[in-house]
C-alpha cells in the first residue's frame, strides 16, 4: 500500500522546522509501545500553538453537549452540523488509536506532505493530522487518505459557546 498524505504549505521556514519537531515527537510517542507522554508534548507546544485547540470550561462543555444532543440526528451527522473544533486530548487520542504508521514530512515539488501508511480501513481518519498541521500555522492544500486525492476545504461552521 502506498503512503497517504496531508499536503500543506508552511508559512515560513521556521514554522516548517517547528512542525517537523512536533511531528517527530508525536511519531516517537506513537511508536514507543508505551503510554504516550501527553504532558511532555503539551509542554513542548508554544502558547500560540495551543491556542488553536478548543479548551472549553465545564460550563461550555455542558452547553456543547446540550446543543449536540438537542440537534436532530439527521442534522447532527451531516455537513451542516457545526463542529466544536479539536481539543488537545482528542487530538492525542486520535493519534494513539489511529491504525496507521506516521512516516515523515517530506517536500514534494513546491509543497510538503505529512505522510502516513494506514494498516487497514477505516483507520481513524486524518482530522488529528490536519489539526496538528493547522495548529503550527500551516495551510492545508489537499488530502490523499487512501480513497483518492481531494482539495482541502477548511470548515467554517465552528460552534462557539454563548457563555
Amino acid at each position: 500500500m502506498e503512503n497517504c498524505y496531508i499536503e500543506f504549505e508552511p508559512i515560513s521556514a521556521c514554522s516548517l522546522d517547528r512542525t517537523n519537531q512536533i511531528f517527530e515527537i508525536i511519531k516517537a510517542e506513537k511508536e514507543s509501545g508505551r503510554n504516550p507522554n501527553e504532558k511532555y508534548i503539551t509542554n513542548s507546544l508554544k502558547e500560540s500553538e495551543k491556542s488553536y485547540f478548543t479548551n472549553f470550561t465545564e460550563e461550555e462543555f455542558k452547553e456543547w453537549n446540550q446543543f449536540w444532543f438537542s440537534t436532530p440526528i439527521e442534522i447532527r451527522h451531516s455537513a451542516n452540523m457545526p463542529t466544536s473544533g479539536w481539543d488537545l486530548e482528542s487530538m492525542y487520542d486520535a493519534f494513539w488509536s489511529g491504525e496507521y504508521q506516521l512516516i515523515a514530512i517530506v517536500k514534494v515539488g513546491k509543497v510538503y506532505q505529512l505522510q502516513f501508511r494506514p494498516f487497514s480501513y477505516p483507520y481513524g481518519g486524518t482530522g488529528c493530522m490536519v489539526a496538528l498541521l493547522e495548529s503550527m500555522g500551516n495551510n492545508i492544500i489537499g488530502i490523499e487518505d487512501g480513497t483518492g486525492y481531494r482539495d482541502y476545504i477548511r470548515p467554517t461552521n465552528i460552534w462557539k459557546p454563548k457563555s
